[in-house]
């Protein structure tokens, strides 16, 4: 009899996970169906407004060096993320004017951005980074990261990128 019971639930047992093993394999497809649909929404939009044209970065140190990155749309959009002594903290969508996209742009073309180093360091940690993308409608993106031993006319050209962006979301670099 014992023997008999101890059968009855474990095949009771096996069914009831049987049953559950058939299902789960229904949820994890509707998932990915769903995905795919927000997919081909979001891959919609032509790639010259997905892509940013500029995107300036500044990286954290261990003292109060300001952590922040804006991305630059060709539209005048700017996507900004403010960490840590940044000129302002948090999220913000704001608008550059098409006039200063182009300065920054034409600016870059005059320095020759794309033929300079990818990076610029002595090797001295804890030094915070300055990184800038320029990204043409034609031609291949260009990162330059910039720590020290930077020329003069690169550094200029940080900081006045450094200007346009802070002057956008309407706070000061003097911190």
């Amino acid at each position: 009899m014992r023997l008999l019971l101890s059968s009855f639930l474990l095949a009771s047992l096996l069914a009831s996970c049987a049953s559950q093993a058939q299902q789960l394999p229904k949820a994890p497809q509707t998932a990915t169906k769903q995905k795919v649909k927000t997919d081909k929404a979001a891959t919609s939009k032509p790639a010259t407004e997905a892509t940013p044209v500029i995107v300036f970065r500044k990286t954290p140190c261990f003292g109060y060096c300001p952590h922040y990155e804006a991305r630059i749309y060709a539209d005048g959009r700017m996507s900004y993320e403010g960490f840590e002594y940044a000129p302002v903290e948090g999220k913000r969508e704001v608008r550059m004017p098409a006039a200063t996209i182009k300065s920054i742009l034409d600016k870059a073309r005059a320095l020759h951005f794309t033929e300079l180093p990818e990076q610029y360091t002595l090797g001295t940690s804890d030094l915070p980074a300055t990184s800038l993308t320029i990204n043409p409608a034609k031609g291949t993106a260009k990162t330059v990261i910039a720590e020290e031993g930077v020329p003069a006319d690169l550094k200029s050209f940080l900081d006045y990128v450094e200007k346009q962006v802070t002057n956008a979301l309407g706070a000061s670099t003097d911190r």
